[in-house]
């Protein structure tokens, strides 16, 4: 079989991809978002890459946002006419109801009574007082869209919320969010909606952010000691149907339980594979010839 990982070339995680594929004697490409061409026509309708048609049997939608709209609607095409398989399908799923927002997030972890911290999505700094008074100091405050943790604030008054706005100049909306107490958090890693592994990540000294892109260590952690953490990220998976996920899960200090931070859509595995024996390369590929023989 063929698959395409959009928005991985180069890097680490499309090596290790690669290297797992081959040993299971799956061909996997990668490409650019930008390399996409789509040619209509009144009696012509065709999408290719590097001047030759997307002929995969499976597409990974991993990073891709400066080129959205038009990858959706390339697979979308590509499923309906062709059979191509796609992983996070949810962008193509009617059911779904996929917005670009973390709002309709917060909705379907509502229905779902998973457990994450108190939320207000606003559009405008005109809007911080009509929020702030239904949360305690410190909050956290982020652009509605990001990754990393960049542009990500913990604030200790109104005043600080909108001047963190107005150092996210660009953003489209921000979420202001109840800070939970904590030693770190706990990257949850899923393939199939099925937890793969974990790590926990701790903060470097003086931030507040656990990321490891922003100078976090990780170590590995065990699931079994605490089957909440487990049970919490393959709901919220299945809840945001998000095939292969990182689900960022934190444990409140003063009461020990879990809440769901975010779900990462295309997540970075080299920690995990750093820091814990989880092959999680060799569970994507196995993943991507499960979805491809359905």
């Amino acid at each position: 079989m063929k698959a395409l990982i959009v928005g991985l070339v180069k890097n680490y995680h499309f090596k290790r991809v690669q290297e797992e594929a081959e040993k299971q004697g799956v061909e996997v490409d990668g490409c650019y978002c930008e390399e996409l061409v789509i040619n209509a026509s009144s009696d012509n309708f065709e999408v290719s890459l590097r001047g030759k048609p997307l002929d995969y049997d499976l597409i990974y939608l991993w990073a891709f946002s400066k080129c959205r709209w038009e990858w959706i609607t390339a697979v979308d095409y590509l499923s309906k006419t062709r059979g191509t398989k796609i992983i996070n399908k949810k962008l193509i799923d009617p059911a779904y109801q996929y917005y670009l927002t973390s709002a309709i997030d917060y909705w379907k972890q509502n229905i779902e009574s998973i457990p994450f911290p108190k939320s207000s999505v606003i559009l405008s700094k005109k809007s911080v007082e009509s929020v702030i008074g239904g949360y305690r100091f410190p909050v956290i405050i982020k652009p509605t869209e990001g990754r990393k943790g960049k542009n990500v604030f913990k604030c200790e008054s109104a005043e600080e919320v909108k001047r963190a706005i107005d150092e996210m100049e660009g953003a489209r909306a921000y979420v202001v969010r109840e800070f939970i107490p904590n030693d770190g958090d706990i990257r949850v890693f899923t393939v199939g909606y099925r937890a793969i592994g974990a790590m926990k990540r701790t903060p470097k000294e003086g931030d507040f952010r656990s990321n490891i892109s922003q100078g976090g260590s990780g170590v590995a952690y065990d699931l079994a000691q605490n089957p909440k953490v487990q049970e919490i990220a393959e709901k919220t998976a299945r809840a945001m149907q998000t095939e292969i996920a990182g689900v960022d899960v934190i444990i409140h200090a003063e009461t020990g339980e879990p809440y769901v931070l975010e779900t990462n859509p295309g997540p970075q595995f080299e920690g995990l594979e750093t820091y814990t024996d989880v092959n999680a390369a060799g569970e994507i590929v196995k993943y991507f010839k499960e979805v491809a023989e359905k």
